[in-house]
């Protein structure tokens, strides 16, 4: 049977590629969706529009901007077999955790009490508008995030662990969120791939020692590539590390995805975030709920930030992520709308600069290749030969100026 990805060619801002293009996880989303569909043993043929979809013979059919997981496709071709192979379409349950947390921007459909998706299994003769809703297999489990109430006005960031996920990209925002849930899904797929390898884990979980199960278990739980390097005093918990990425002294690594050639250094802590091929992440630096794709350098502290390719993020330089008092608003389709999240950081094109001093606003997105600094009278340029030795010294429009003491 084929699938058939139609190609919506829409490009995401600021990056100005297709979501298909876009870092997902570890890997452009388009060639992980391929694989995806091809796993169930699907042929997999691109169209430029949903009017080159043939008729004439059973198939799937989705969009190269629609994310999905190895079991939401499983469940759908296993129901839609069972229930005689009539029109279907992808549904989650829409009082879910899930669906209300990961909707913002999004105009979904809802029927029988289900959020619909565009991803389609249909028979021979039937279109998508043809397509019934069916609930795929959904469970979920709530997570509790304390958070500052007096700053975000939440008392905990609620956050879903879930398998049965489906998404269209359509904005920065579900890229970042795509991303960070793609660290349970690699996890789930891990122990499914490895049944013994993770019930040998939990066993060790079990074992006396300090902390709590939920630590000891991510202590232990780390798939390590091959010519990693993590220096002994690191510590690693409930992360899969790339082939020849090194971490160093006293790095923390906490439930993460760590590309291939990604450079952690000392004391940085990276933590729920996706740190993507050949990454260098500076001394010090916090990474937490983020995103970076290939060859970002980071050295600017973040939280639920996405970070495009080769862009470079300086020490020094403050990406804000609340709005107190409000909510946070992104520019969508030309005018800013609010979203229903708690905390959200701000969002680097390709290629982009940002130096010290420079503070981005919570949900903004800077275009490829923009370079930002601080303000030049702050920077000294202008420093003369001699100075005296007594005196204290102000920078004003770039130079020294003698500061009057009164």
């Amino acid at each position: 049977m084929k699938a058939y990805v139609v190609a919506r060619g829409e490009p995401i801002a600021p990056f100005g590629e297709p979501a298909a293009r876009l870092q997902v996880g570890l890997r452009p989303w388009g060639e992980a969706q391929e694989d995806l569909l091809k796993a169930f043993g699907l042929e997999v043929v691109h169209v430029a529009s949903l009017a080159m979809v043939p008729a004439g013979e059973p198939r799937v059919v989705t969009f190269d901007d629609v994310y999905f997981t190895r079991r939401v496709l499983k469940s759908l071709l296993g129901k839609w077999k069972k229930a005689g192979r009539t029109a279907a379409q992808v549904g989650l349950p829409s009082e879910s955790i899930f669906v209300r947390q990961f909707s913002d921007l999004l105009t979904l459909k809802e029927a029988a009490g289900l959020t619909l998706y565009d991803l389609y299994a249909l028979p021979t003769g039937a279109g998508i508008e043809d397509a019934r809703p069916l609930a795929v297999v959904f469970k979920e489990r709530e997570v509790r995030i304390p958070i500052p109430a007096q700053v975000t006005g939440h008392e905990a960031w609620v956050h879903p662990i879930t398998t049965s996920v489906c998404l269209h990209l359509e904005h920065w925002l579900h890229i970042l969120q795509a991303s960070r849930l793609a660290i349970q899904v690699a996890w789930v797929d891990e122990v499914v791939r490895r049944p013994w390898w993770g019930a040998w884990l939990v066993l060790k979980g079990l074992l006396p020692g300090r902390g709590r199960f939920m630590w000891r278990l991510m202590g232990r739980a780390n798939r390590i590539g091959r010519d990693v390097d993590i220096h002994p005093t690191a510590r690693v918990e409930g992360s899969i590390i790339g082939d020849g990425a090194k971490i160093g002294a006293q790095a923390l690594v906490r439930g993460a995805l760590i590309g291939p050639g990604a450079v952690l250094e000392d004391r940085c802590n990276v933590a729920y975030s996706v740190v993507g091929p050949k990454c260098f992440v500076s001394k010090y630096t916090l990474v937490y709920t983020s995103a970076l794709m290939a060859e970002a350098n980071v050295g600017m502290s973040m939280q639920m930030c996405l970070v495009g390719r080769r862009a470079a993020l300086t020490p020094r330089a403050t990406p804000i992520d609340v709005q107190p008092g409000g909510k946070v608003r992104v520019k969508h389709r030309g005018a800013f709308v609010p979203v229903d999240l708690p905390v959200l950081g701000s969002c680097y094109g390709h290629d982009t600069f940002v130096g010290a001093d420079v503070y981005i606003g919570a949900g903004r997105a800077v275009p490829n290749g923009t370079r930002l600094g601080p303000v030049p009278e702050r920077i000294l340029r202008d420093i003369p030969d001699e100075v005296d030795p007594e005196g204290y010294y102000i920078v004003r429009d770039g130079a020294l100026v003698p500061l009057e003491r009164g």
